[in-house]
């Protein structure tokens, strides 16, 4: 939030952006055999051009005492019209809804490109489709 200036007309004297970030969230299943990892990172170029990328992991073990195990692994490019989403869910963390379709949407669709029914693409765009949940 910008600074009011000192002599109180409100105009800002620091205007703070992000220009780039890293963030590393997670979502464990309740049974805790399943693990999503929903990395964000946000880049600007020298030009002003923002991208956002999730770097998406889904893990599997058969018992809690065992370590997980990537069964998939994307790099998903997100749609400029998510980035607002992005940016929040970097600044506020994974809401209700987006652990809800971690868990659920993008389980399934992980599953399937395991299975070989669900191709990288169709499962990315699942994935992608888990930011706009951050206000639902």
């Amino acid at each position: 939030m910008p600074e009011p200036s000192p002599a109180g007309n409100g105009s800002a004297i620091v205007n703070h952006q992000i220009v780039s970030i890293s963030v590393e969230l997670g979502v464990t299943t309740p049974d805790n055999l399943r693990h999503i990892v929903f990395d964000l990172d946000k880049e600007t170029a020298d030009d002003g051009t923002v991208s956002w990328t999730i770097d998406f992991k889904f893990q599997e073990r058969s018992t809690t005492s065992e370590a997980f195990i990537d069964i998939v692994t994307l790099t998903v490019k997100v749609k400029e019209k998510n980035h607002g989403a992005a940016e929040a869910t970097a600044k506020e963390g994974l809401s209700d809804a987006q652990q809800t379709h971690l868990q659920g949407p993008v389980a399934a669709a992980s599953q399937g490109v395991k299975n070989g029914t669900v191709t990288e693409a169709q499962a990315s765009r699942v994935i992608e489709h888990t930011l706009p949940f951050h206000n639902a």
